[in-house]
Order: structure tokens, then C-alpha cells, then sequence
């Protein structure tokens, strides 16, 4: 199998079946040569990111549908025609027109002539049915997303996301400073200190595979995601809840803030993702993390009140914060599920509530940009729990610091 079928076949477990291209490229990337497994991650991701551009790039010239997985076969050949620059166009139609001889012989010459046709001007800008339509249509964005950004955040604010998100995602890394120093660390000239936080890093190498990681030295974890350690300013000798903590990055970063002295309980649903949390922990040496399978919704009956001096709820959502990095979410997330996120997060605010001691602070943070799951359920906590106030609210947007979107706010129990 080379790296062109392999990336067909994630491509169809992910759009026809619902699988994630995170997990499934993890699973099955060791069934082509190191070598073709960049360019199968590229063809991937690529692929998905800009999934309702190409569909549309050649629909217009077929009268019907084609079946699924040749349908995918053309979004593939379009995405490197419009994307990539290292095979030409003419050998891309090859390569798709053989594919279809081996498994689809009825759309050998479907193939064939929608891509002969698209070949004429594979960068072409789409039309949409009206303005808005058509740059959502060619920034690969359902055009009630973008709509729902201009409603929430202004038509200009609304653009930069959309071009943000299409935009590669820079591997960013957290120091473990229990093990190594910011400033050693930047004695090595591949790493650079990041934009948004004093605790990353960016390295012009592949740092996945890094002796840093392998060590324990870095963690990778977006930037963004990283600030709400700071933001949330854990101090050494805390009581601190860490709800929904999987895989532990964030947990990883209170830690940090708290020199490896006090006590974080950390709160995870699935068991199978708690071991991801001790196993981080273990390979980081921070000892002062507690791992406890429970539903944060039911906590107020599993842990006693007023026991935490910091409470960060990094609640699941609707992840359009991360959609250069998850851009399946695209292919499936409607706003019927939007609501349904929201009901989540309020049940879990709600059963965490009552654990904050009074002059304490919880932490709510999502890594989405939607004031309804954000700034809106922030106003909905206040206004049935006065007991609270809000301290400090921010939203990191994609293009400020190349980051993924992240909102986060931190409140205050003053009674």
C-alpha cells in the first residue's frame, strides 16, 4: 500500500463512518514507509481541512453524485492539484484514473474527465449563493458557522478566524520544569520561546521524536491551551480539582505553577483516558496528582465542600477553536449539537459549584469560539449563583498568536 490508498482509505473511515483522523492516521500510519507517511498525513489532513472547497471545485461538472469512496477519490486528487506542488496535475489524474481501474472500472471515465476539467483552473474562486456564502464556501466553513462568528464576533473579527483556521498548526511544547529550565532550554538554537506563555517553546525540527520529549523535558501542548495554567496562577501548597482532565497537559501545567508542592485531584470519566493522565504524570515526575474516575456532573456527592482553593474546568465543547487541528469536526458538528454541548457544560459547572472554598477561584475554559458555550454560560452561572463573581475573562482568537482559539474565565467565590 502506498501513501496515496492509504490516505483514501482514512479519509473514507473518517467522512463515511465518523472516525477520527487523529486516531485512525496513530493506528494505521505504519502500514506505509516513514517516507510516504508524511505525505499520507498531508493528503489527510489536507483533504478534510479543505473538504467542502473541493467538493464543490468538482461537482459542478458531474449530473450525479458518484458513490462515496470515488467521490472522496476526487476531493483527494483536487486537494493536491489546488494545495500541493510536488506532483503534477497530469500525474495526479494518472494516479486517481488508476485507482478507479482497480477498484471502482465503472468510474474510470468519470474520473477521468472531472478532473481533465478541473485541471483547467484547479484554484478557481467559487461562487456561493450570496456574498457570505461564497467566502465560507471557499474558506471550506459551513456557511452557518461563519455566520454564527459574524453574529458573535463582527464580520472583520469573522474573516480572521475563518483565514486563521486554514492556516498550518504550529507544534508548540510546555518546559517541565521539574526536570529542566526555560533558559537552558533555549540555549539549543531549534527552539524558540513562545508568543503567549514564558512556559513553551516552537522548534524548527519535528519535536514529537525529540530526545526532550522522550526525557520528559517538553510535553507538546498548543499554546493557548498551555496559558490557562497561567491564567488560572496556581500557587505551590493548593488544593486544587482538575475536572475533565484528559490526556493531563493542563494538570501537567498547574503542577508546574505549583513547584510540585500541594495536591491536585485529577477528574476523568473514562478510565481508559485516566492512565493517559498517571502516565503523563509519571513521565514528568510530578508527583502531587490524585487520579479519579467520576462524572464531574455528580461530584458535589463524591468530594466534600468548600475543599478546593483553585477548581479548572476544562469543560468538553465544540472544539471550534481547534479546527486547523481537528478539521473532522467540520464534517459532522451541526447547530442542533451546539445545544446540546452547552447542556454539558452547565451540568458540570453546576456539580463543581459547591467544592470552591469561599475566596477561591474556578477556572472554566473551553478551546471553542462560541460566546453561547463561553461568555453566555459565564452569565448564566452568575446570575443563578451570586455567591460568585467574575474576576478575569479572555478569548484567544487563532490569528493573534498562531495558536489554537481558546476562551477562559476565572471566578471568584466571595461567599
Amino acid at each position: 500500500m502506498n501513501a496515496r490508498e492509504l490516505a483514501h482509505e482514512i479519509c473514507c473511515d473518517v467522512i463515511l463512518k465518523h472516525d477520527y483522523a487523529n486516531l485512525s492516521l496513530k493506528k494505521r500510519l505504519k502500514e506505509v514507509s516513514l517516507e510516504d507517511q508524511s505525505l499520507c498525513t498531508a493528503l489527510v489532513y489536507t483533504t478534510l481541512q479543505h473538504h467542502r472547497t473541493l467538493r464543490a471545485l468538482w461537482s459542478k461538472h458531474v449530473q450525479k453524485q458518484p458513490k462515496a469512496q470515488v467521490a472522496i477519490l476526487l476531493d483527494m486528487a483536487c486537494a493536491q492539484m489546488r494545495y500541493f506542488d510536488r506532483l503534477p496535475d497530469y500525474a495526479i489524474v494518472d494516479e486517481s484514473v488508476k485507482w478507479a481501474h482497480h477498484h471502482a472500472p465503472y468510474a474510470v471515465s468519470l474520473v477521468n474527465a472531472v478532473l481533465r476539467k478541473v485541471q483547467k483552473d484547479p484554484h478557481e474562486h467559487l461562487q456561493g449563493e450570496d456574498e457570505l456564502d461564497s467566502f465560507a464556501l471557499n474558506h471550506a466553513l459551513p456557511t452557518w458557522l461563519y455566520r454564527l462568528w459574524i453574529a458573535h464576533y463582527g464580520m472583520d473579527q469573522a474573516k480572521e478566524i475563518a483565514k486563521a483556521l486554514l492556516k498550518p498548526a504550529h507544534m508548540s511544547a510546555s518546559i517541565n520544569t521539574l526536570k529542566i529550565s526555560r533558559e537552558e532550554l533555549l540555549k539549543d538554537e531549534q527552539l524558540s520561546a513562545g508568543k503567549l506563555t514564558t512556559n513553551s517553546v516552537f522548534s524548527s525540527d519535528n519535536l514529537v521524536h525529540s530526545s526532550y520529549i522522550k526525557e520528559g523535558q517538553l510535553y507538546i501542548q498548543d499554546e493557548a491551551s498551555a496559558y490557562i495554567a497561567q491564567f488560572a496562577h496556581a500557587k505551590k501548597g493548593m488544593n486544587v480539582l482538575d475536572v475533565c482532565s484528559a490526556p493531563g497537559s493542563k494538570c501537567a501545567g498547574l503542577a508546574m505553577s505549583m513547584e510540585n508542592k500541594g495536591h491536585i485531584t485529577a477528574i476523568e470519566l473514562h478510565p481508559s483516558r485516566a492512565i493517559l493522565i498517571d502516565e503523563l504524570m509519571d513521565k514528568l515526575g510530578v508527583s502531587i496528582v490524585k487520579t479519579k474516575t467520576l462524572d464531574a456532573r455528580l461530584l458535589a456527592n463524591e468530594l466534600p465542600e468548600k475543599e478546593y482553593d483553585l477548581i479548572l474546568a476544562d469543560v468538553p465543547c465544540s472544539g471550534l477553536g481547534v479546527l486547523r487541528r481537528k478539521a473532522d469536526i467540520k464534517l459532522r458538528m451541526t447547530p442542533t449539537q451546539l445545544d446540546e454541548i452547552e447542556g454539558l457544560q452547565r451540568a458540570i459547572l453546576e456539580g463543581i459549584q459547591s467544592l470552591c472554598k469561599v475566596n477561591g477561584h474556578l477556572v472554566y475554559s473551553t478551546c471553542t469560539l462560541n460566546k453561547k458555550e463561553n461568555e453566555h454560560q459565564i452569565k448564566f452561572f452568575l446570575s443563578k449563583y451570586p455567591q460568585y463573581r467574575l474576576v478575569e475573562e479572555k478569548t484567544i482568537f487563532p490569528q493573534d498568536f498562531g495558536s489554537d482559539g481558546f476562551y477562559m474565565a476565572k471566578l471568584k467565590r466571595v461567599e
